[in-house]
């Protein structure tokens, strides 16, 4: 396939990743309860790092809702 494209590593690597991260996505949707899979873009700088934000705040809230026993 690269040959007949001609696409570079570059983008033979995206596509892969790209390829993996559905397989990801769709075995987590069959494993798991529909409102627990959250999907999040990832196309820009921005997506990722409202991203990070959005887990951050998550993780936050878990931790808080989850503490042991004082």
């Amino acid at each position: 396939m690269r040959r007949r494209r001609n696409y570079v590593e570059t983008k033979l690597q995206e596509n892969l990743d790209s390829e993996i991260m559905e397989v990801l996505l769709q075995e987590a949707r069959e494993a798991y309860d529909e409102e627990i899979v959250v999907e999040l873009q990832s196309n820009s700088t921005d997506d990722m790092e409202g991203n990070v934000e959005r887990m951050e705040a998550w993780l936050r809230k878990w931790l808080e809702d989850n503490k042991g026993p004082s």
